[in-house]
């Protein structure tokens, strides 16, 4: 646990929420309480108070771009005058010698010969082997289907945190405020997964410092919230035909507008989600969840069918004393991540779906930059997203799974994955009776949302 330090905010409410300690003297910053894991414990609405207290003036937090540097020969002939006299006091030498140093040593000396082509386009003359290679390699992913693959993970196109860098609101009520924090956090995979889930983190969000914890919690996409409920094997026709996330159908409707195909398979998927039941996916039917930071439990009690998850470990840790202390509970609701107290480096939790367990780490806080994205709504904003290989169906090898089957008889493994056409063409007749005995269920693939 993290040590007392004179000036620390102490606690006056539940939950951790705390009261800002005015003395200069205070020392509420993050110090390593593990040196390379995690800090001490620190409260972040005192720390970004510490910070910007400490901050020399107004343009130290202001997030107007700065004025772009002269090019050289642009200015006038008294600015030039004052830079040679500079140049001159600083090297302890002649306003000629300052004048013939700046001329030599100046900024269009620095540029190269093919400083204005295109960086991404290799040329076809070139006579560096490697990129001649590089450049037949390219053209034959291009050529093929493992262009949608890898080739996508190999351009800075695809990193989400350049889409929104420096990218500022329409309306100016939208603008994010100066001097406001902002947390870099890693969301894990469930814990029951083993392979390959310990090492990379499955998203990494940034989020506002003023921004209400169930705007996180709102923001993590799990597949375990998408899933369907129920067995449809004796009516597959029921089934719902996409599933999808309200907050990444914008993925497919910008990727895909061009296809007649692909719209119409946008046309019903719309469809779908208007008429099929609102009630059928998980996180619709299952809306409780809790965040677990410092020895509080925040709560989802936004709606009167969210249950108190975390009541069960609470009653098992004070059942026989196990020594974790007092626990508290909160509603996620009413926080922001400026009321929490943390640790950067330190893992913590989010649990939804009854069992559903996701490590959390914040690992920076900073304050805002003008290269950040400007625009709140934007956040929490979606940086880094782990790519997923797609389960293909067992059949056709192609196409992604849409269905699991259990105990069933035409299928050489139990559970067995097929796509939609492979599914009805095996287990039912022309007719649509089925064949057979199996137990089918709907089946959302992670890669699905890549």
């Amino acid at each position: 646990m993290a040590e007392e330090c004179p000036g620390v905010p102490t606690c006056s409410g539940v939950g951790g929420r705390q009261d800002l300690d005015p003395s200069p003297g205070g020392c509420n910053f993050p110090e390593y309480e593990l040196p390379e894991l995690n800090t001490r414990v620190f409260h972040v609405g005192a720390f970004g108070e510490l910070w910007r207290s400490r901050l020399r003036g107004a343009e130290d937090l202001s997030l107007r771009e700065p004025p772009a540097p002269a090019l050289p020969g642009s200015r006038g002939i008294a600015d030039s005058d004052l830079e040679d006299s500079a140049v001159a006091r600083d090297l302890g030498c002649s306003l000629e010698a300052a004048a013939e140093l700046r001329t030599v040593c100046g900024l269009d000396k620095l540029k190269c010969l093919e400083e204005g082509e295109d960086p991404e386009v290799i040329p076809e003359d070139t006579d560096l082997v490697t990129l001649g290679v590089r450049k037949r390699f390219l053209e034959h992913r291009e050529e093929t289907i493992t262009i949608d693959r890898v080739c996508r993970q190999e351009t800075f196109a695809y990193e989400m945190e350049s889409h929104a860098m420096g990218k500022k609101p329409e309306n100016s009520a939208d603008m994010i405020e100066e001097g406001e924090l902002i947390l870099s956090v890693n969301i894990l995979y469930p814990v029951i997964f083993h392979k390959h889930k310990e090492h990379k983190p499955y998203q990494t969000m940034q989020v506002l410092g003023s921004q209400k914890l169930t705007e996180l919690r709102d923001s993590i996409c799990c597949v375990s919230d998408l899933q369907i409920g129920g067995e449809f094997s004796n009516t597959p026709d029921q089934a719902p035909e996409h599933i999808s996330k309200d907050r990444e159908t914008w993925v497919p409707l910008e990727k895909e507008q061009s296809d007649k195909l692909a719209a119409h398979r946008i046309f019903i998927a719309y469809l779908s989600k208007i008429f099929l039941p609102f009630s059928i996916r998980a996180q619709d039917l299952y809306k409780s969840a809790f965040f677990y930071f410092e020895g509080t439990f925040y709560n989802d009690k936004r709606y009167p069918e969210c249950r108190d998850l975390s009541r069960t470990i609470i009653e098992w840790s004070e059942s026989h004393d196990r020594g974790y202390g007092k626990f508290q509970t909160a509603r996620m609701e009413d926080f922001t991540f400026n009321d929490l107290n943390i640790k950067l480096g330190f893992p913590y939790l989010y649990c939804h779906q009854g069992d559903c367990e996701h490590v959390v780490v914040i690992t920076d806080i900073r304050l805002v930059h003008h290269d950040d994205c400007l625009d709140k709504t934007l956040y929490p904003l979606l940086t880094k997203k782990h790519w997923l290989w797609t389960r293909k169906c067992f059949v056709c090898k192609m196409y992604t799974a849409r269905w699991v089957t259990n105990n069933d008889s035409f299928a050489p493994e139990d559970p067995c994955f097929f796509c939609d056409v492979c599914f009805r063409m095996l287990h039912y007749d022309s007719e649509g009776n089925k064949l057979g005995e199996f137990l089918a269920y709907p089946y959302v693939d992670p890669g699905t949302f890549n």
